[in-house]
């Protein structure tokens, strides 16, 4: 029970402060545009990013990255040794990071938006 309260606030916090500071401002949504995120998914799924509603697409974007926080938070804190915390939190990030965003890139592919 712990680690699902420690699951959500993670997630409510990181999803806040990033739709604040990056969803909710126009200028920083516009340089938003040239981010690594996009720029992987559009040439890793073949996204025509000009054409997708940037504001939903940051949205699903900040939840999917709230969702890797605080996951692999979550995850190393079951471990108390510091050195084995950093390596299952090494081993866990990269998968997480591929697998929520081969989730979106398909999300996107079957919504039509391919190039």
């Amino acid at each position: 029970m712990k680690q699902l309260i420690l699951f959500l606030s993670i997630f409510i916090i990181v999803f806040l402060i990033y739709y604040i500071f990056v969803v909710r401002r126009k200028k920083t949504l516009e340089k938003y545009k040239n981010g690594k995120e996009l720029t992987y998914l559009k040439y890793r799924y073949k996204l025509k990013i000009e054409k997708l509603n940037l504001k939903q697409l940051a949205t699903i974007l900040s939840l999917g990255n709230a969702f890797i926080i605080a996951f692999v938070v979550t995850l190393i804190s079951m471990f108390k040794s510091f050195l084995l915390q950093m390596l299952v939190g090494l081993i866990a990030l990269i998968p997480t990071i591929l697998i929520v965003y081969h989730i979106i890139g398909k999300y996107y592919q079957k919504q039509g938006r391919i190039k």
